[in-house]
Parts: C-alpha cells; structure tokens; sequence
C-alpha cells in the first residue's frame, strides 16, 4: 500500500512530515515529557515513554510477532483527529496503532539509519476515536515517540 504515497510522503525530510520552518526536523531535540507505560495521554504530540519488560507489559492486541523478549509498553492517546499521522520513534523497536481493539494497517513502515534521533518510522490513517500505541522489542528504558498529524493533500508547483 506504500506505493500508492506520494513520492515526498516517502522520502520525506527524516522521516518527518510535513516539514517546514516551524517544525524542526528532529522532534526530539528539546523536552520531552515522559510517561510510565500504560498511561493514557490528551492528544498527539512528542513525549517518552518508560518501558518494561515485554513479559510484563499488557497489550490491547497481542502482537503477531510472538514473544520477542526486549522492552515495550503501551500508551494511548485520548483525542485524536481522524486523518494520516505519522509515528516517529526514537529506538528500534515494532510498533501497532490500536483503535477499537484492532489493529491498524501500517500505510508505511521505515527503518531509519541516517536521522539523529530517529530510527522507525512509520505512518497510520485513524479515526476521531482513542488511539492506543503499543510496542516492544527495544532495548532503551526508554522511548521518544513523535506523533505528528501530515497534511491532507500534497504540495503541487
């Protein structure tokens, strides 16, 4: 289904769409508030969060991905505008969008090796329900999420 993005959704600055001048191309560089897992937050934006063991964390959906050892835990977002967003995380590790307790289609999902401070990305339509975030696999206590709403049409000069 990736191939049905426009080509500047996929090679996009980092990772990062849309980006401009009010929207620096690492998310991650000033405060990040971080959570514990399991904590519900108000809306998307940039924030941490505190893993633990994946045998101990709780998941909405169980993971196809079997048990994968490493770190993970799980937040949801409380009021978010239906639309495409993209998910930016600061580690390695998977990661499900859950609405509904379904897991959601990953419109693209990008390994980043050449971003300070990023290195999965991926990209998800939701609708105007409660997103719930899980992930696991990593090896950080911790994890910087980005969730940053893209533009609903594309630039054409």
């Amino acid at each position: 289904m990736a191939a049905s993005l426009p080509a500047a959704a996929l090679d996009d600055d980092c990772g990062l769409a849309p980006s401009s001048v009010w929207r620096d191309s690492d998310p991650f560089e000033s405060y990040v508030p971080t959570v514990d897992t399991a904590q519900s937050l108000p809306k998307e934006g940039v924030f941490a969060v505190r893993l633990r063991p994946v045998s101990e964390v709780i998941y909405r959906v169980t993971p196809d991905r079997g048990t994968d050892g490493g770190l993970g835990g799980i937040v949801t977002l409380e009021n978010i505008s239906a639309g495409r967003y993209r998910i930016v995380l600061s580690e390695e590790a998977w990661i499900d969008a859950i609405q509904d307790d379904v897991r959601l289609p990953l419109l693209s999902s990008r390994k980043m090796t050449d971003c300070p401070g990023a290195r999965r990305s991926v990209q998800v339509e939701v609708r105007n329900e409660p997103l719930t975030l899980q992930f696991g696999g990593a090896t950080a206590d911790h994890v910087k999420i980005a969730v940053l709403r893209m533009w609903p049409f594309e630039w054409k000069w």
